[in-house]
């Protein structure tokens, strides 16, 4: 595999009807694998990178038992975590959409525009998630140590990780999609998690089994990052709620308009430019 794009990254579907229905569940996860794997597992080798620093510098803090240092190396790490898993959620929503395109170019140009906006959103996603991690090791290390720590804790702790999860499984998409302030997204993804609570519950049960696998299975799990990570866990949440996020604004519909648009401003230049040719 290549950084740089070739035929293979191209998402063209010959074979495909125009007006053919898509897919849906597992026959839609696997027709996306086998279509659009290469640009998918690119994209996760770079969020992963992007999440090494994070990840070191939180394991200090975890050494240090300090967890003041733990979430001040999550918020500095975050500004980087944040804009590569934006491309990594870009990546797969492109595929959600069956859009065409070089995955690198479209990779780069995603980056880009959505590097400033994505940088709070990183923060604040780091942050939260090592709090949850911190609570849960917190939970589990007093129960070893013959100390339960009430059920009031648990509850909260189970809560935490369920209603974060199921803000970031909306709140993600928007930060790749649309232009707009993050109180905004955060807003409508707390509107989507009420509307739709069942696929949010479903997005975020999905994020949590995964993520905890990950981690119960360290060292493994850093190959398990590698091969499956952010890739797998993306398409699985992005699946579950992309026709949520297209019903309340109208992705496709939008995209289209404004492809159709950029393509008549194409040919108005063209013909302006043949007319000045012909009388030349």
């Amino acid at each position: 595999m290549s950084l740089f794009p070739s035929a293979n990254d191209f998402k063209s579907g010959p074979g495909v009807e125009k007006d053919a229905p898509r897919k849906t569940g597992v026959g839609r996860f696997f027709e996306l694998v086998g279509r659009d794997m290469s640009g998918m597992f690119l994209a996760n080798l770079l969020t992963c990178l992007g999440f090494l620093p994070v990840i070191c510098l939180v394991y200090i803090g975890f050494l240090m038992n300090n967890l003041p240092v733990m979430l001040i190396s999550a918020a500095v790490g975050g500004i980087l975590a944040g804009p590569v898993l934006a491309g990594m959620y870009d990546t797969v929503l492109r595929a959600l959409r069956d859009e065409a395109g070089y995955w690198w170019v479209t990779y780069r140009k995603a980056f880009k525009r959505n590097f400033k906006a994505s940088i709070l959103p990183g923060v604040l996603y780091c942050v939260v998630v090592t709090l949850q991690i911190f609570l849960v090791y917190f939970c589990f290390n007093m129960l070893y140590h013959g100390t339960n720590v009430g059920v009031p804790l648990w509850v909260a702790t189970v809560l935490n990780l369920l209603i974060f999860q199921m803000l970031f499984a909306y709140m993600w998409p928007q930060i790749a999609l649309l232009d707009q302030p993050l109180s905004l997204t955060l807003k409508n993804s707390i509107n989507c998690m009420i509307a739709f609570l069942p696929h949010a519950l479903a997005a975020s049960i999905v994020q949590i089994l995964f993520w905890g696998v990950v981690i119960l299975c360290m060292p493994l799990g850093l190959l398990l990052m590698l091969v499956f990570g952010f890739w797998f866990v993306t398409e699985v949440s992005c699946q579950i709620v992309y026709g949520d996020l297209d019903r309340v604004f109208h992705i496709e519909e939008s995209i289209r308009k404004l492809k159709d648009a950029e393509l008549e401003a194409a040919l108005r230049e063209d013909y302006a430019a043949a007319e000045d040719d012909t009388e030349e």
